[in-house]
């Protein structure tokens, strides 16, 4: 399987040969790869052949170190398109994934400047806010702090959102359909309290959102505040060259 009389290193191929199992499926995420001696004797390489094939696989996040336990397949992130504009529930239903959410926190407050701005609101106006743990297939991807208007959803607090999409509820209840939305993205340390709910170490790298959305008329009905599991969510978007012009083939 490995080529000896190859000027690639026997250390390179074997990375490449088990990189070829993890995108076939044949070593699926969360599965444990063999042990170094099982490697060394069914490729027959030396020792440091598979120490080097593996650690190049654990540096690029392909695979995972349990320290007592072994190495696993790391699981793939989820990857969210920046458009079209949907929930978390939509997503995560498109993508062969059960969305669910636990409620921590959802009650009647008063807006805070920064969000009173956001959603073109007067300091102090009454705000609904909820607070939850999003989750897929039931491990935590997400916590998301979510801030609607008072006066633009009356009566939500008697409405349960556990493991319920909130804009299948805005639209079926309260008429609200998104349009568009502000959305900035940036990399941050969790906070401690947070990285305990989201089931990660203290410090680990996440992806903080800050969105306003907007509805089918233009108003903001909502100020979302999420942080995002790094290793589980990957955002991307398609970029385009507004000043080339495509052709038709034809």
């Amino acid at each position: 399987m490995l080529d000896r009389n190859s000027p690639t290193p026997l250390h390179a191929q074997l990375k490449a040969v088990m990189d070829e199992r993890i995108e076939s499926g044949a070593w699926p995420p969360e599965s444990q790869v063999p042990s170094e001696r099982e490697l060394c004797d069914q490729f027959h390489v030396s020792r440091i052949t598979v120490r080097q094939a593996l650690h190049q696989l654990v540096s690029s996040g392909r695979l995972v170190r349990i320290h007592g336990r072994g190495t696993y397949v790391a699981t793939s992130p989820l990857k969210k398109q920046l458009l079209p504009l949907v929930g978390f529930s939509e997503d995560m239903l498109a993508r062969g994934q059960t969305p669910g959410a636990r409620v921590l926190r959802f009650e009647s407050t008063t807006a805070s400047l920064a969000v009173a701005q956001a959603l073109q609101l007067a300091a102090g106006e009454g705000i609904f806010l909820l607070r939850r743990l999003r989750l897929a297939n039931g491990r935590p991807m997400a916590l998301e702090t979510v801030h609607l208007p008072e006066k633009l959803c009356p009566g939500i607090l008697t409405e349960s959102l556990e493991d319920r999409s909130l804009y299948a509820l805005l639209r079926q209840k309260y008429g609200i359909t998104p349009g568009r939305a502000l959305l900035q993205c940036q990399a941050a340390p969790c906070p401690v309290a947070d990285a305990k709910v989201l089931d990660l170490r203290r410090g680990s790298p996440v992806l903080q959102i800050q969105r306003t959305t907007f509805d089918d008329r233009g108003m903001p009905f909502e100020y979302l505040e999420s942080y995002f599991r790094g290793d589980r969510y990957v955002f991307y978007a398609e970029l385009q060259n507004e000043n080339v012009k495509v052709r038709a083939l034809g």
